[in-house]
């Protein structure tokens, strides 16, 4: 039996981590705190996992996961709400998995493992159906950019939204309600649209950023 599929202790294991690194900060968790969290032996968690980072890595596996399928069975946009509602299902899952994001590149330091599952879900399978995303949205004629813009956008669409909770918590506190950090995420990574609106699209467009206003 692989342990992806173990039932009970191994899953309360990254299940728990989950949560305590998410609200705690990954850096100040260690094993033990995990185990006595779960009221297990250090040892009983020890069993499962050698060590924290391959913790870390079978979360990262479940995000990559939950964010491929979304990506992979939610129909591509059509209109200027169904695009909102595309990246508030994206922020979504950023969301409950933000502590990665937290201090990615000390992590990727230190871990090969998830630097090289990193590296392969970014540009093997996240990047490309980002670009088909924005190239869809060309076809629809709901934006006009080249071929040049469009991995320019796919990028820049990808760095706000990925360090978008640590920004906002920067300016708003770690107090701020979630739905307030993700409703003003998605106003920011979409105003990178703006520029790139056909006409018809720029009164629908601003109607809905002014509600996302609203909500955050």
């Amino acid at each position: 039996m692989s342990k992806e599929s173990r039932p009970s202790t191994y899953n309360r294991i990254v299940d728990a981590s989950l949560q305590l690194f998410n609200e705690q900060g990954e850096r100040n968790i260690s094993t033990n705190h995990i185990a006595n969290h779960l009221g297990i032996s250090p040892g009983n968690l020890y069993y499962h996992f050698s060590n924290k980072d391959e913790i870390i890595v079978q979360l990262f596996k479940r995000y990559s996961h939950e964010m491929m399928t979304y990506l992979h069975e939610i129909e591509h946009p059509n209109n200027i709400i169904e695009i909102v509602k595309y990246f508030a299902g994206i922020y979504d899952i950023l969301w409950q998995y933000r502590f990665l994001f937290s201090d990615v590149n000390g992590l990727l330091t230190r871990n090969r493992e998830l630097l090289g599952k990193h590296n392969e879900f970014t540009h093997e399978q996240f990047s490309p159906l980002a670009i088909e995303l924005i190239g869809r949205l060309k076809e629809q004629d709901i934006i006009h950019i080249d071929e040049v813009g469009i991995r320019n956008l796919t990028i820049n669409l990808w760095l706000v939204s990925k360090y978008w909770f640590d920004f906002d918590i920067s300016l708003y506190g770690a107090d701020s309600p979630a739905k307030k950090i993700k409703a003003r995420g998605v106003y920011r990574t979409l105003s990178l649209l703006r520029p790139h609106l056909t006409e018809k699209y720029i009164a629908e467009f601003d109607e809905q950023m002014c509600l996302l206003e609203e909500a955050s």
